[in-house]
Formats: structure tokens, sequence, C-alpha cells
């Protein structure tokens, strides 16, 4: 091969000056895709292609029309070397921001009662989400605008300086302002590093190192809990947020000294008039008037009060104001076009409620370790280990699996069953319940999940154009982090109703016994209770439990039924598989 490469291009250049008109028009060919065209024009292009790619030197000068070929078969753009340690960088990154979504987990009884605020607990987690949610589709045109590498630095400074706070934070108020923070800078380090692996990796290499991101995101998500319990037992809680300072070091150092890919900037009024600014702001503004009313509902305000009331009417016409303002946007963050593609909005529906499920889940069956079974903090992160290590699995296997089973409908019915069979095996749980129940019920939840959220993702990119592909994937991950924090507040709100209502049928003097133990401010304290009262609020919070995973395990019998009417899909091609939506 190498040979007849070398043989051609001696050839060419000898003939060099009586071929250059040829040679010019085979260049204009090259710039704009010509309309017909001889055969022997068309085959003469083949060999000059093929000697000019291994010869060109100057990959750094890549111009915008080859930039738009990159999805296709890109150049690399920096040195082996250095591509390398700058990977690892990454990596570092997206460990970063999975982890800071689950390390939470086991820490987040502890941290509401230090901070005497268990009504609040699930903002703790639900402003993360959020800021998340809100910012993540924007990162990619705004790396696109100013450049990967200034915005991957941002995200990371933003969060670094979320976690500083958090971990120093002196109140429920201030820790959940600075989960904002960090959360909105996850959303940057999730998205981008996706974007820089496939600029500075060609096709052929790229599968590789995306799976490595994915192993990591498995990992993170492994460790996260139990690193969680560990911080919470042995050192202080703070440390869940702190650890991410000189990890984060990491990851700056790697894009400063390794990061130095092509852009082209363009007038700054320009830059901005792609930014859906009034989009962003709506869907903020839209999810926290969904969020609000579902978290106060029955707890801080009765269902039926005004203010519950108002808050829902509206965030109906949040919505209606969000749809017309997309559709009128250059480049809407949330296209209403895609939506009507109904096998697009029914996986959307799908990742919705999946998010819904799993995040209501996670959040907690650690309480339930840890009040009904009086497991430590480590213990009740050991505990979750199953679910997660289902999730991994059937993740990887689902994707080894789809090139032989060519139809991504199969495993979204499988997991999205297998998901509803598990919660629902779930409300046999009770104080009595052995380690085999415990495991293989939550095995089940989660080998259904990771059928599930990958395949959701290649069925929407299959089910749209190439150029939608990103749009479609971002979207994906948006609807299921969304429906994640929605499925916390909506658990919250039925846990604390639920709990309420048992302990109203406790007599007076078990009240007091409660009541002097500060039940109400620190779950953790059930475990000190005289064995008589300890029983009887154990049993409310058995019920509790099994309450919430009554409510979940309808949440995935709709997404089952959903999927029901996903349409086939044709396979796509490698070539167009972009994995972003995590």
């Amino acid at each position: 091969m190498a040979a007849s490469i070398s043989s051609e291009s001696t050839q060419l250049e000898a003939a060099q000056n009586a071929q250059k008109r040829e040679e010019e028009k085979q260049e204009t060919k090259s710039e704009k895709p010509s309309v017909g065209g001889s055969p022997s024009e068309q085959k003469e292009e083949v060999p000059e292609q093929k000697i000019e790619i291994p010869q060109s030197s100057e990959i750094d000068n890549i111009d915008a029309d080859a930039d738009k070929d990159v999805a296709k078969q890109p150049d690399p753009v920096i040195g082996r070397r250095a591509a390398i340690l700058l990977f690892v960088g990454l990596a570092m990154a997206s460990f970063l921001a999975s982890l800071d979504g689950t390390i939470i987990a086991t820490a987040l009884p502890r941290i509401a009662s230090d901070f005497k605020a268990q009504a609040q607990m699930s903002w703790v987690a639900t402003s993360y989400l959020l800021t998340y949610n809100a910012f993540q589709p924007l990162y990619g045109k705004f790396s696109d605008i100013f450049g990967r590498k200034v915005m991957i630095l941002f995200a990371s400074v933003t969060f670094m300086a979320g976690s500083a706070g958090a971990g120093g934070a002196s109140g429920m108020t201030m820790l959940i302002a600075f989960r904002a923070i960090q959360g909105l800078g996850a959303s940057g380090l999730l998205s981008i590093v996706l974007i820089i692996i496939s600029d500075i990796f060609p096709l052929e290499e790229r599968p590789k190192y995306q799976s490595i991101i994915w192993s990591v995101f498995g990992i993170s998500s492994i460790v996260g809990p139990l690193l969680g319990g560990v911080f919470v037992q042995q050192v202080t809680w703070r440390w869940c947020f702190l650890i991410n300072l000189p990890l984060g070091v990491v990851t700056i150092a790697s894009v400063v000294l390794f990061l130095h890919l092509p852009f082209e900037r363009q007038e700054l009024r320009v830059q901005l008039a792609r930014i859906d600014y009034f989009g962003t702001a709506f869907i903020i503004i839209t999810v926290i008037c969904l969020l609000l009313p579902i978290t106060w509902g029955g707890t801080t305000y009765a269902w039926s009060s005004p203010v519950i009331i108002a808050l829902f009417v509206v965030a109906a016409i949040l919505i209606a104001i969000l749809i017309w303002i997309e559709s009128k946007a250059t480049e809407a963050v949330i296209p209403p076009r895609l939506f009507k593609n109904k096998t697009v909005s029914l996986l959307f529906g799908v990742n919705f409620l999946t998010g819904m499920g799993f995040l209501g889940v996670i959040f907690y069956s650690p309480i339930y370790f840890q009040v009904v079974k009086g497991a430590g903090a480590t213990a009740s992160g050991l505990h979750l280990l199953p679910m997660v290590l289902g999730l991994v699995i059937a993740s990887i296997a689902s994707g080894l699996a789809l090139a032989k089973i060519r139809d991504y409908r199969v495993f979204i019915w499988v997991g999205t069953v297998m998901m509803c069979i598990g919660t629902g095996l779930c409300q046999l749980l009770d104080a009595d319940s052995g380690m085999g129940q415990q495991i293989g019920f939550l095995l089940i939840v989660g080998l259904g999940i990771g059928l599930i959220l990958q395949t959701c993702m290649l069925a929407a990119q299959a089910a749209v154009e190439k150029e939608d592909m990103a749009v479609v994937t971002a979207l994906c991950g948006f609807f299921n982090s969304i429906g994640g924090g929605i499925g916390i507040a909506m658990c919250s709100a039925l846990f604390n109703n639920h709990l309420a209502s048992g302990f109203a049928k406790f007599s007076p003097a078990v009240l007091a016994v409660i009541a002097q133990y500060n039940i109400a401010e620190s779950i953790t304290a059930v475990q000190d209770l005289p064995p008589d009262v300890k029983a009887l609020v154990v049993d409310v919070y058995v019920k509790t439990f099994q309450f919430i995973f009554l409510c979940i395990t309808p949440i995935s019998g709709c997404a089952f039924l959903l999927s029901l009417f996903i349409r086939k899909l044709r396979m796509l091609d490698p070539s167009e598989i972009i994995m972003g939506a995590a």
C-alpha cells in the first residue's frame, strides 16, 4: 500500500507542470461538490485523495469546510502523546461530574440531620439537577461559538467553585445554592468531553475511547455511594464535595497544556445572536414552577392551597410560552420539530419516566437501609451496589447484543418490564427481609434501567436525520435528568405525607417520646429509641417505603406501555453514533 502511494506520488511530481490545470479543477471539486461529471473524472479523484490525505502535515490549519466533515473521517489535530495525556484529564472530568451525582446519596441523611432540615433534603439533589438540565443543551453551542478550551475551563472552574462552597456550607440554604453552581459546571464537563473526543481522535479509534468514558461513568456510579458513606463515617460529609478540588486540578492542567484545537472566531454580535437566551430562561423558570408545588404539596402547603394551584397554573402557561419561543428561535435549545416525530417523542417519554423511577429508588433506598435495617452510611452504600452493577452490566451487554438482535425495541421492552418487576418486588421489603431479597430486587431494577438508557439514546438517534443527532442525544439526557429531579421531589412529598399520616395514629405518650428524640429532624435517631417505640416507628417507615415503591412501579409500567408504540427503526451506521447522553 505504501509502495503504491509512493509510486503514484513520484509520477505526479514528474508530471506536475503538465497536469497543473487538471489539479486545479480537482481542487475546485474537492471544495465544492460537483453536479454530474464523467465517470473518468470521478475515478481520477480517488487516487488523488488517497495521496493527499497521508501527505498532509499542516493539520492544525484545517479550514472551516474541513471542520464540518470531522464526524465523517477527521484527521488528528494534536499529537498522539498529547492526545492521550489530554484524554486522562477528560476522563477525570467525566469521573468528577458523574461521581458528584451519586456520592451524595448515602451522605444525604447525615447532612439533613446535621442541619436539622429533613424537609429540604430533596433540594440538595434537585438544585444540582435543575442547573445541570438547564445548561447542558447550551454547552455544545457555546463550545462552537467560544471554543472548546474556553468552555471546558469555564465548566471546570465553575464546578470547583461550587464544590468548595458546598464543602464549606454553614446551612442547608447555602449548600443548596452551591449545589446549583456545581450542576452548572458539571453539565459542561459531561457535554464538552465527548465533543472534544470526537475532535482529537479519528473515527476508527473513537469507540475505544468513548467506551472508556462509559466505563468511567459506571465506576463512578459504583464508587460514589460507597465513598460517600466512608466520608460520612470516617471523616465528614464535607469531603463529598472537597474531593473535587485536587482532582479537578488534573483536568485543568491537562486542558491548558495539551488542548490546542483550531478555532476561528466570529464577530461577537454574531456569536451572541446564536444563543437562545429566552429559551434557556424559560426552561429554568418552568422547571422551578413544576418542582415547587410537587415539593411543597402536602407538607408546606395543602394540595388544595392557592399557592400550589397557582404554581401549577403558572407552569402550564410557561410551557405554552416556551413552546412558542422555541418555535421562533433561530437555534432552539429544544427544537419543536423533533416532537412532531412520534417515535422521538415516545423515546423522550420513556427516558423521562425511567429517570423518575431510577432517582426515586437510588435516593430513598439508602434511607430504608439506615432506618429500617440499622445500617451505617457506608453499609447503606454497599447495599446499592447490586443495582448499580446491574445497570453497568446491562448497558455494556446491550451494546454488544445489539449487533445480533438488530431491534432497539426488544431491549427497551425487556428493560421496562424488568424495572417494573424490580420496583414491584421492592414493595415486599420490610424489617425482616434478608440479604438475598435486598440484593435480588435491586439487581433486577438495575438491569432494567441499564437496558433502557443507552438503547433509548441509540433509538432516538436512529429516528432522526444525521444533522439532528447531537440535539436529540442531548435531549435524551435532558429528559432523563429532569425526570429524575421531578421523581425525587415527588417521592419526597409522598414520603413526608405518608410518614406524617402514620405518626398521627400514635398515642400522645408515644409522640412525646418521639419528640424527645427529635425524630422529625434526625432520621438516624430512630436507632436510639426505646425498643417498644422503635418497633412502632420502624413499622411506619417500612409502610412508607413500601408506599414509595408502590408509586414508582406504575411509572415503570407507563414507560413500558409507551415503548410498545415505538416503530421498528433502522440500525445506525457506526459513523452516525454519537455517545453524548450520559
